[in-house]
């Protein structure tokens, strides 16, 4: 039987999990502040902006931050991600997915220790910079190794656990934040953040490297090896295709029979019918960072849509409608509102595990299209309920929008970036679309604030909009990727395809200025 449509090995599941370990970690530090917050900046038995200190310790029970410090020091969070966003194209390049992923939680370890000993905002910020680039690093790598090591069949299954694991973080801290909302509490919330750490530093090695990164790199024997402890059944059909399509040459019967045309190399695909196979030298491909990436026409394109769906990903308001969901739940629960808050982790949790049972079914533009069009007439509605003060309505409408945001715009977008690329490209361009979605997180954190000011109930009509266009972006401009291979969806976006005069100009430029650099 063909690799490609054999049962799934629990290698690949354990591999999966492992990786996803790293958003476990991030959905930790994204919601580690939510419950205990108040203890960070309020001490106890004393007026707000005192500050008291725990006996015979230089440590302060609490850092006092105004309003707008405690909101620009948790902002430093998506700020470090937008950092670890950038770096994690060329680190996933030059180390491999698996081991940039061990290197980077470096950053989780030092994030840990300045927060639990903070004793400043500044050093509190710092230290929420320090999460945030290992948070925004695993977002992007995690997908890219998932999508490399997992068959076509099972790719968007294994891709959801990204955001499912981040969603079991989050609801995991919520609940231990219940009962750590004290002075000493919250610096034990702040460094749990390494016990997913050391789980994966040590856990992670004992899975196969990428074999597509191994491959790209002329490592084709480690590559096989790789494949074989990833795969059932016959692996030489999908070895074959992963070697012609990351090569400047091939070195297989397969590789002779297809035209220059159908090479998605990034220098393009040199016809080897005069040579043997067994004597062929696959020449190893180039890697293009983003710049190089958007000199590509038919890359560019694509690069443009991915940026897209990530942006209103954000641009949408899942963030903005969690900030208010606090003021609708203490106006309806009261001193209830946290229970309250750990039941939308509960729910979040709960749909990203029908979103994983669904995305190789129904696809993931349904998913995509389903998630727009209900965050848009949510939005409305709590719109409505909060103009004419409907506080069970407004309840509903929270926990409806955070349902139909998870189903689709909150897992999709990550697997579907790792999927659509070719190799010598996904590292710059994932790069690249996490990076956006990071700043667009950070906007909408900076934004939301002065927009309900100046707006009102009415600043959802902003976000309901924004959905009610994504609807038909998706529609009429995202293709269908479920259950085929990187290559079959190299040859229906184009990447795959590109005629070789057409690869080629667009990459003499490239070529050349890399050459003059190495001069």
């Amino acid at each position: 039987m063909d690799s490609r449509n054999s049962n799934l090995k629990p290698i690949v599941i354990f591999t999966a999990m492992m990786a996803s370990l790293g958003a476990l970690n991030s959905g930790f530090n994204t919601s580690a502040l939510n419950i205990p917050g108040n203890n960070v900046r309020y001490c106890p038995d004393v007026p707000k902006g005192e500050q008291t200190y725990f006996p015979n310790s230089p440590f302060p029970q609490c850092i006092p931050m105004s309003d707008w410090i405690w909101g620009v020091t948790t902002g430093m969070f998506a700020v470090g991600g937008l950092v670890g966003a950038l770096l994690a194209g060329p680190m996933a390049e030059k180390l491999g997915r698996r081991d940039s992923m061990v290197a980077i939680n470096v950053s989780f370890f030092i994030g840990a220790i300045l927060l639990s000993l903070a004793t400043s905002s500044a050093q509190f910020a710092i230290g929420r910079i320090f999460v945030g680039i290992g948070s925004g690093f695993m977002t992007v790598v995690i997908s890219m190794y998932i999508a490399e090591t997992t068959p076509p069949k099972y790719r968007g299954t294994m891709g959801s656990l990204l955001q499912l694991f981040m969603t079991i973080g989050i609801f995991v801290i919520e609940l231990i934040g219940l009962g750590t909302s004290s002075p000493v509490g919250w610096r034990i919330v702040v460094m749990l953040t390494i016990v997913p750490t050391i789980a994966q530093m040590f856990c992670l090695p004992l899975c196969p490297r990428s074999p597509r990164w191994l491959v790209s790199k002329g490592r084709i024997d480690e590559a096989r090896e790789a494949l074989l402890k990833l795969r059932n059944g016959d692996i030489e059909e999908e070895f074959a295709d992963m070697v012609v399509a990351l090569t400047k040459g091939g070195s297989n019967d397969k590789a002779k029979q297809s035209p220059p045309a159908d090479s998605d190399s990034a220098a393009g695909f040199q016809n080897t019918t005069d040579a043997p196979a067994a004597n062929a030298q696959p020449e190893m491909e180039l890697s293009l960072n983003f710049f190089q990436i958007m000199r590509i026409p038919v890359l560019a394109k694509l690069s443009c849509k991915v940026m897209i769906i990530h942006a209103v990903s954000q641009l949408t308001g899942i963030n903005a409608i969690m900030y208010y969901s606090t003021n609708i739940f203490e106006n309806s629960f009261g001193d209830d509102a946290r229970y309250a808050t750990v039941g939308v982790g509960a729910l979040n949790m709960l749909m990203t595990f029908v979103a994983l049972a669904l995305v190789d079914r129904l696809g993931r533009k349904m998913l995509l299209t389903i998630s727009a069009a209900g965050m848009c007439i949510f939005g409305v509605v709590e719109m409505i309920g909060l103009l004419f003060n409907v506080g069970p309505l407004q309840v509903v409408c929270v926990l409806l929008f955070v349902a139909s945001f998870a189903i689709g715009l909150g897992i999709i977008p990550f697997i579907y970036t790792a999927e659509v690329y070719p190799t010598y490209a996904v590292s710059g361009a994932s790069s690249a679309a996490l990076t956006v979605n990071w700043l667009c997180n950070f906007i909408i954190g900076l934004i939301f604030p002065t927009l309900q000011n100046a707006c009102g109930p009415y600043v959802f009509l902003i976000f309901a909009g924004i959905a009610f266009c994504t609807v038909f972006f998706l529609i009429f401009f995202i293709p269908e990727t479920k259950q085929k291979s990187i290559e079959d969806i190299g040859r229906e976006v184009g990447w795959l395809c590109l005629g070789s005069d057409r690869l080629d100009s667009a990459l003499a430029v490239i070529v050349w200025a890399l050459r003059r650099a190495k001069i």
